[in-house]
């Protein structure tokens, strides 16, 4: 059989659901890029762990909010052309029901393929769980999306999802990596590797903050905050945020705001007893600057776990284009850009790191950020992943 030189459409096994998490992820931002070019299904998630009530924090929401997703089906975002489906599948993780989900999964892209009339696609996968369905279908390529380490996911099975990584590596014609650490580590189990990083939409985070002149206008849901506003923003989940350093952010700010923006992915009804603190529901990616460029500091208050320690957050290059000082816990993928950001490695080293934060003044820091950044794009970022696919470009 002669080999296929492009595929004809690009199916992503998607490692979020559309429709109530953080559309800002990497994932997320390659994937409605290659769109642009292609036929492309965004699948959402089926998960890694069941959640338990009284163990999985806001478990019957998890419950609820899958439930709406499921009824939605086989959908066209109208922005970027990109088709999103929400499919069937058992909420059971043990080995036997993944191959049986594995193989309902398989059928309905299937279906969802001769729908869309892609008689020759390619796979971007991921999530690991979706590995079954993978080894079942006949692609141009298979290229393995490694943005997280997720046998390492609190509450998931780190022997059952390592197995399944390393399946999904074997059939995999390359893997795409934002980590470099990852990507080391894993060289031997992979044809090809490349790292591919993050990029950013640097254009409209600098304009949203200019050097000189107004920023641009606060929104609605930001009018009236007491400065200084501290702030983050992206997917919030127990296994990535600080509950208690966050407590103690807003405490040690008072009278200023601690502002969190995203979609309710853990419990954060401690961190909101504190009265200056203002939680802002899921903003379209296009939106995230115009809420950003009004912070006084952001802020990346993850837990140095061993999950975190091969993430790579998007939101870094975004906070660096803005320009402003920015306050992490320590990780990896943070030592690039060591000069340009405050470093923390406990809490009493996070609060001081804000205090110095907020005396900072002067052009050269912000001028010596946004060059660190200039040259990243999300479309060359999509560009690498699209010729992995075979994606005519």
């Amino acid at each position: 059989m002669q080999k296929l030189e492009h595929c004809d459409g690009v199916i992503h096994f998607g490692n979020v659901d559309w429709w109530y998490h953080n559309r800002g992820h990497a994932s997320v931002r390659m994937a409605t890029r290659i769109a642009k070019h292609v036929p492309t299904v965004w699948i959402n998630s089926i998960g890694m762990r069941m959640p338990v009530p009284g163990k999985t924090e806001i478990a019957w929401s998890r419950y609820w909010r899958k439930i709406k997703s499921l009824t939605k089906g086989l959908q066209r975002d109208p922005v970027s052309g990109m088709y999103i489906y929400s499919p069937i599948f058992i909420p059971r993780y043990t080995p036997a029901m993944l191959q049986v989900n594995g193989w309902l999964l398989a059928l309905q892209v299937k279906i969802v393929c001769w729908r869309l009339k892609i008689k020759h696609p390619s796979a971007l996968v991921s999530m690991p769980t979706m590995t079954p369905a993978v080894e079942l279908g006949k692609w141009v390529k298979v290229v393995s999306d490694r943005c997280d380490d997720f046998s390492t996911l609190p509450e998931a099975d780190k022997e059952q999802v390592g197995a399944l990584e390393r399946r999904l590596l074997k059939v995999s014609d390359a893997a795409a990596y934002v980590h470099e650490g990852l990507m080391e580590r894993e060289q031997s189990l992979v044809k090809k590797s490349v790292l591919i990083g993050h990029g950013v939409d640097f254009d409209q985070f600098v304009a949203a903050r200019p050097m000189a002149g107004p920023r641009i206008s606060m929104p609605k849901s930001m009018l009236g905050l007491s400065r200084p506003i501290v702030g983050f923003y992206g997917g919030m989940d127990e296994y990535r945020m600080d509950v208690e350093l966050m407590i103690k952010i807003a405490r040690h700010i008072n009278p200023g705001t601690l502002v969190l923006i995203g979609p309710k992915q853990m419990d954060l009804s401690k961190v909101l007893t504190e009265k200056n603190t203002k939680h802002i529901s899921q903003v379209a990616p296009e939106e995230l600057a115009a809420h950003a460029a009004h912070f006084d500091v952001g802020i990346i208050p993850f837990i140095q776990n061993e999950f975190n320690i091969m993430c790579n957050p998007t939101k870094l290059k975004e906070y660096l284009a803005l320009g402003y000082p920015t306050v992490v816990m320590t990780l990896p993928a943070f030592q690039a850009y060591e000069r340009l950001i405050y470093n923390a490695n406990s809490h009493v080293e996070f609060l001081i790191c804000i205090d110095k934060a907020l005396k900072e003044d002067g052009f050269s820091l912000i001028e010596n950020r946004r060059k660190a950044v200039a040259g990243s794009s999300w479309d060359t970022v999509a560009t690498k992943v699209a010729k992995l696919l075979a994606v005519a470009v």
